[in-house]
């Protein structure tokens, strides 16, 4: 009978460490996400939409905010000042390959430089006949801007627009991909012709040229479209896209995509790659189907682990950041519809490792998010994957491990206080 129960409490003992350790974070990251500044950075009923830092200099942050602006921090998110006043901003950018330029697109005043790292801002809008400046891109001397009335690009950082077409679109991401052709441009929209149609959209000569990309099951508006480094055993770089209905991969230039698995939803509709290796991602959601909460993935989103403990009950992550310090640092803002509180939260993730790969620049996409788009029926199933569980669920199945072996131990000490 002693040995009953002994194998009871040993098997009781490997169910609570199995489920305990299916709920942990990724391995090696801090366990808690830490508060950077205030909580209340935009309205009361608004978001942050997206973050950056500035290259080579990591204590200093953008904001792009609703009702406060653009916001800047020089003790990495400790304490802001207000960049850009009085306007409602989407995207800031600061552009790797000139050091102290910083770009900002807002909703209805266009798009703003900075040439101080975000002191001082000018608007640059000649030529940029739509002023709702949702997404940029920036590839050596190339920018591209995605606004509410299609996309526009400038070869001479800003200073003259050019329309690039897809008028008819809310384009709210944009990237650039190096090929061996050239650069080719992707570009995100949510709005546009569901069944039969498409919402991301290829530029292979950087002209108003577009032909439509469709990605496997129709899964709707795209929210985020990021570009990886080149790895060492590849000639293509890879690509990941963010939609309403998933995330989707393709490793040959754009041409042939596959749905990413193994992640507790399909709503990670934001990813991006650790610029120093782009077998390494990271991605969040906004929470529309309740698996809000940012993952990452070592291995090419083979595996999935959530990062660390410490956010919203639920949360909806508007905007992901990577701060390719020493260790990577990943920066996420949220924001809670119930009781419209917005927040900013960083975390170190020293398993970030450059590895084998080649070194590449921040990837050349920043896309803002929107609240989502009503569109398309979301499917929760991730074909050809296995079967995934959200992580409530795990915690819940964690508790009832704990249950049973407090249930275990107490069978046990009975036992033996009834045999003495």
């Amino acid at each position: 009978m002693r040995v009953l129960h002994r194998t009871f409490l040993t098997f009781s003992l490997g169910l609570l460490a199995g489920a305990l350790a299916w709920t942990l974070p990724a391995a090696g990251a801090d366990v808690h996400w830490t508060p950077a500044g205030v909580q209340q950075l935009g309205d009361a009923d608004r978001a942050v939409w997206s973050i950056d830092s500035a290259p080579g200099r990591p204590n200093i942050l953008l904001l792009a905010t609703s009702g406060h602006g653009v916001l800047r921090s020089v003790d990495r998110g400790a304490t802001w000042t207000a960049a850009i006043a009085k306007v409602d901003a989407w995207v800031v950018r600061f552009d790797p390959d000139h050091a102290g330029v910083a770009y900002a697109g807002t909703a209805g005043a266009g798009l703003f430089k900075s040439v101080d790292g975000g002191v001082t801002w000018s608007p640059s809008n000649q030529g940029l006949t739509d002023l709702d400046v949702r997404a940029i891109a920036l590839n050596k001397d190339v920018l591209v801007a995605g606004t509410s009335h299609g996309v526009f690009s400038s070869a001479d950082a800003a200073a003259t627009w050019q329309s690039l077409g897809l008028a008819d679109l809310n384009i709210d991401a944009v990237a650039l991909l190096p090929t061996a052709k050239g650069l080719t441009l992707l570009a995100g929209a949510d709005n546009g012709v569901s069944t039969g149609g498409s919402y991301l959209f290829r530029s292979q000569d950087l002209s108003a040229s577009w032909s439509s990309i469709h990605l496997p099951g129709d899964p709707g508006v795209v929210a985020s479209v990021s570009v990886g480094g080149l790895p060492a055993s590849a000639s293509d770089r890879p690509v990941v896209v963010g939609t309403a209905g998933g995330l989707f991969r393709s490793d040959d230039a754009a041409t042939t995509w596959t749905q990413v698995g193994g992640l507790p939803e399909t709503d990670f509709n934001l990813a991006l790659f650790n610029p120093a290796n782009p077998e390494q991602l990271y991605v969040a959601s906004d929470g529309d189907l309740g698996a809000g909460g940012v993952f990452r993935s070592l291995d090419r989103g083979s595996t999935w682990s959530p990062v660390g403990f410490g956010l919203p009950a639920h949360p909806r992550v508007t905007a992901l950041a990577l701060q390719p310090a020493a260790p990577l640092t990943v920066f996420a803002a949220t924001w809670n519809p119930t009781t419209q509180q917005v927040g900013l939260y960083h975390i170190p993730d020293p398993d970030a490792t450059s590895g084998s790969t080649q070194v590449a620049p921040k990837p050349s996409s920043a896309a803002a998010n929107p609240p989502p788009a009503s569109g398309p029926a979301r499917s929760t199933a991730t074909p050809g994957a296995a079967p995934t569980v959200s992580l409530a669920a795990r915690v819940a199945i964690a508790a009832g491990a704990v249950m049973l072996v407090l249930i275990a131990v107490a069978v046990v000490g009975a036992r033996r206080f009834g045999s003495s």
